[in-house]
């Protein structure tokens, strides 16, 4: 099977796309570009050759608008973002998740039905939408938001967040008298069993240390950007190998003059030409990856302790 570049394109921008996130958001995205994502993937979902496509809308909608939205998400956002990760996951045929996204989308918008032109009637998700709605929350835990500010989860204000449904968590900062409104500090998708961060105090004096909450981001520690240069590793070495394997296809002269020869040859060259090059476009990924590695671990061991501060400011 002859593999286009346009399908090479789209698999490795589900990998770099990735460490897209790792970069603070240039500009504010919008509900409108989300519902846009949501629709692109219904299209993708019934079309055979769009699941590739389905999955990079998925992963765009997550990690690339979501975390930058400027706007406020309401009810019907959320639900409309959660049938779109659960088309994503039902194409991977991870049907716990698609079960969970689905339940979500029906908690905030319970009366919307699928269109029969994105789930013909008698197809399987159908099945597991409906069966959704009797799927539990699980415990609900109360969401803190910062003083003077308020948090809303699946577009409703001060609700809690439930246990075993993915939800998206909006966090507002204080009214601000000269803008006159209160600024949207961050958006954040929460997977079932994920660790709820404190975005504000609490009556019960519990900090995110107490909650095991990290709140110093992995993507500054080297330990992070040598495991993803390990994993760009893997992914380059396999790339090269299938190239490499269709080369030396390509040179075999044994059955050269088959009636179906020069077809084969011309698929062979074209598969080792296309997965070449992924190879060294991944290798310069890796080698990009192994050098944040060793910059932060630079910066990690240049930087003062405390001791040596209070030392330098007893002098």
């Amino acid at each position: 099977m002859k593999i286009h570049s346009i399908q090479i394109f789209l698999v490795f921008s589900l990998f770099l796309n990735a460490a897209t996130v790792l970069a603070a958001c240039e500009k504010g995205t919008t509900i409108a570009e989300l519902a846009k994502i949501g629709q692109d993937g219904e299209k993708a979902f019934m079309d055979p050759e769009g699941v590739a496509h389905l999955h990079a809308f998925a992963l765009r909608a997550r990690e690339l608008v979501l975390p930058c939205l400027q706007d406020k998400i309401t009810p019907r956002d959320a639900a409309a973002f959660h049938r779109l990760m659960a088309l994503s996951a039902f194409t991977q045929k991870d049907l716990s998740r698609v079960s969970a996204e689905f339940h979500a989308a029906r908690k905030f918008e319970p009366g919307y039905e699928f269109p029969v032109d994105v789930v013909p009637e008698g197809h399987r998700l159908r099945k597991l939408y409906e069966q959704a709605a009797s799927l539990e929350d699980g415990k609900l835990e109360p969401v803190f938001s910062p003083e003077g500010g308020y948090v809303t989860v699946g577009g409703v204000r001060g609700a809690p967040r439930p246990e075993k449904t993915p939800v998206i968590i909006q966090v507002f900062d204080a009214y601000d008298p000269i803008s006159k409104k209160q600024a949207l500090i961050e958006t954040r998708y929460l997977q079932p069993g994920e660790k709820l961060p404190v975005w504000g105090k609490n009556p019960f004096g519990i900090t995110a240390k107490d909650l095991g909450i990290d709140n110093k981001s992995a993507w500054v520690t080297p330990k992070t950007w040598y495991i993803t240069a390990a994993v760009a590793a893997v992914i380059t070495g396999s790339l090269y190998g299938i190239a490499l394997y269709n080369k030396s296809q390509f040179q075999n002269t044994s059955g050269i003059d088959s009636a179906d020869s020069d077809r084969r040859l011309q698929g062979y060259s074209d598969r080792a030409n296309a997965f070449g090059t992924a190879s060294v476009v991944t290798g310069i990924t890796t080698l990009a990856f192994a050098g944040l590695g060793a910059g932060f671990r630079f910066i990690q061991e240049e930087k003062p302790s405390h001791a040596d501060q209070q030392a330098g400011s007893r002098e």
